[in-house]
């Protein structure tokens, strides 16, 4: 067995040493122990390993990209569950907001009524209207420094 494989390198290399000479000469061997003789010209050699270089290129670039492809189709997967998953908590914070505002208009109602109830409607709108002077002081008309 270790004899056929070195035998086999021996070949080889001897095809690649006499592709570079002209002709190659291939003798392949059957079971039985005929042997046939093909004779193929440098050109061919030349063109064939050039086309077996361009298929394993080509070969590498299309497993690449497969693999490229897969990751950004999961991570579209993943990003698009997180975006279905940020859109239901939005909308749930948005019915939260709304929520919140009706209960802002309520106390805002329920604070009228007690104004006016207590009579202070007429007090908060005075109070609203004056400007408080800077410092927190009042005026200081009596004062002199």
């Amino acid at each position: 067995m270790l004899r056929g494989a070195f035998h086999g390198l021996w070949t080889l290399g001897s095809i690649i040493g006499a592709g570079f000479r002209g002709v190659v000469t291939i003798m392949a061997f059957t079971e039985g122990g005929l042997m046939r003789q093909f004779y193929l010209s440098r050109r061919t050699i030349a063109l064939s390993s050039i086309v077996l270089m361009g298929l394993t290129v080509g070969s590498i670039v299309t497993l690449v990209n497969l693999g490229r492809d897969q990751y950004y189709r999961t991570r579209m997967k993943y990003l698009e569950r997180e975006n279905r998953t940020m859109i239901s908590l939005l909308q749930g914070q948005a019915e939260q907001l709304g929520k919140l505002k009706l209960e802002m208009a309520k106390l805002k109602e329920f604070e009228e009524s007690v104004r006016q109830v207590a009579g202070l409607s007429v007090a908060s709108e005075l109070q609203a209207s004056e400007p408080e002077p800077a410092g927190g002081r009042g005026t200081s008309e009596g004062r002199r420094p």
